[in-house]
């Protein structure tokens, strides 16, 4: 899979706009991030330290206000949770804790430079983005909990969404800096200033284009992957010349509009999923997402849908599998030697010839193929036999017919692009090998067997 260097992509992605005195409640109650000041004690015999930290968070915001967005990272050893006018990752679940959508959510406006915004900004104001695919699943889903909520629901369809990316060091450094100076507030005050003094200075956007972009996010699943605007206005190749600053083109470059397919490949490639990866009707869980690694995740907000098994998973501390991008590759005789040694010696390196076969099978099939563990443990099947032996004779006097365990898979796949794929696989399988086979109907001998690499990010936490 080869994948561009940089670009600007539209998404195929719906805006929603939620306003009114009770959004922020509102959404508090449906997303797994934070919006609300309250910290819920875990237990009310002690005092953790982010509750120690944050327990003046609710005299700072005010919920009723357009006070912008909580950003915070459950892994952070500090605890910090930052206040700042740029959109966060999150999930919606459904009442049993699985996942209906992820999507990002904007505070709207982001900026008020030159007070062009004051209207908007007196009531709370969002908004939601989500797959295109999803967004009248989510309409119907966002309408049936708003009962007597004082929000306007509403998808803009007039709105877009892009995505940049530049896969150099300089961007990652510079991006770094960015958030540092502009994105790293306490406070709503300061937030809003940070967030005009970003547009004044044109740091990525000319002052003309300024009032056209009505949500900013640096993509921080993985740190300083992207980032992502919404505006009203469609961008062309007649128009582009007209979006960015030149102290940023001066840096970067003028962007060029790249296919989606870009943007997609490398999500797939650094192994972060969206639902709209997976077919229709797939279940999941928002650690088998990975939600907790892609900073959309609070712990202590209090209660929201699905809310309860998330927690408690957490809690107990027991995930067993999580979503991973793995490697298609062709196997041969050589190929298994050489896994074979590699599981022996950690030096020894695998060559790989890379295989499209699974990328052929139809996606509402991917989930149904059967996957394994290439290199099984030694003496199992001896194990297994020896377990039916001893269960000896039938008490009844009629002669013990063995029986035969059911297969279980080590994981499925959810989706595929070219010879790369994001599977959902057990992470106790992995830490054994990370070396799979799956079984692929064939008009030739009736199946055949493609090995899949499964790749631990080096964005996950350690």
């Amino acid at each position: 899979m080869k994948v561009l260097q940089s670009g600007l992509s539209q998404l195929q992605k719906s805006l929603i706009s939620i306003r009114g005195p009770d959004a922020t409640k509102f959404l508090n109650g449906l997303l797994t991030s934070r919006l609300l000041p309250q910290i819920v004690k875990k237990k009310q015999h002690t005092i953790s330290a982010s509750e120690s930290k944050h327990a003046d968070l609710a005299s700072v915001i005010d919920s009723m206000t357009n006070y912008g967005l909580m950003h915070e990272d459950i892994y952070d050893p500090d605890y910090n949770i930052y206040v700042t006018r740029e959109g966060i990752n999150s999930m919606i679940l459904n009442s049993k804790g699985r996942v209906v959508t992820d999507c990002f959510l904007y505070c709207d406006p982001f900026h008020n430079v030159a007070h062009e915004f004051d209207e908007e900004m007196r009531e709370p104001g969002f908004l939601l983005e989500v797959d295109t695919v999803n967004c009248s699943k989510l309409m119907m889903m966002l309408k049936l909990h708003k009962l007597s909520a004082n929000v306007d629901i509403v998808a803009k369809k007039s709105l877009n969404s892009y995505y940049y990316y530049n896969d150099s060091v300089e961007f990652d450094s510079w991006l770094e800096m960015v958030q540092q100076q502009y994105f790293r507030t306490m406070d709503p005050i300061n937030a809003l200033q940070n967030a005009n003094s970003f547009i004044k200075n044109q740091v990525i956007f000319q002052q003309d284009f300024a009032s056209k972009v009505l949500g900013f996010a640096i993509d921080n699943r993985i740190p300083n992957f992207g980032f992502k605007f919404v505006t009203n206005e469609f961008i062309d190749e007649s128009s582009i010349d007209d979006v960015f600053s030149s102290q940023f083109t001066q840096q970067f470059a003028i962007p060029s509009l790249i296919s989606e397919s870009n943007v997609t490949d490398r999500r797939f490639y650094n192994g972060i999923f969206e639902t709209a990866d997976a077919s229709n009707g797939e279940s999941l869980l928002p650690f088998e997402c990975n939600l907790d690694y892609t900073n959309g995740l609070s712990l202590d907000k209090g209660c929201y849908v699905g809310q309860e098994l998330t927690i408690r998973t957490y809690n107990n501390g027991i995930i067993r599998k999580r979503i991973h991008p793995v490697q298609f590759f062709t196997i041969d005789d050589d190929t298994i030697d050489n896994i074979n040694q590699a599981n022996i010696d950690d030096d020894v390196e695998v060559a790989f010839a890379s295989s499209l076969d699974v990328d052929k099978v139809p996606s509402s099939s991917l989930s149904k193929l059967e996957m394994s563990l290439m290199i099984e443990e030694e003496h199992k099947e001896d194990g297994d036999a020896n377990a039916q032996a001893a269960g000896g004779a039938s008490p009844f006097g009629s002669s013990s017919k063995p029986v035969r365990k059911r297969k279980s898979s080590s994981g499925k796949v959810l989706a595929v692009r070219g010879d790369v794929g994001l599977c959902l696989l057990s992470m106790s399988e992995v830490a054994k090998s990370p070396f799979f086979k799956l079984e692929i109907p064939s008009f030739e001998d009736g199946k055949k067997i493609v090995g899949a690499r499964a790749i631990i990010p080096d964005w996950w936490p350690e």
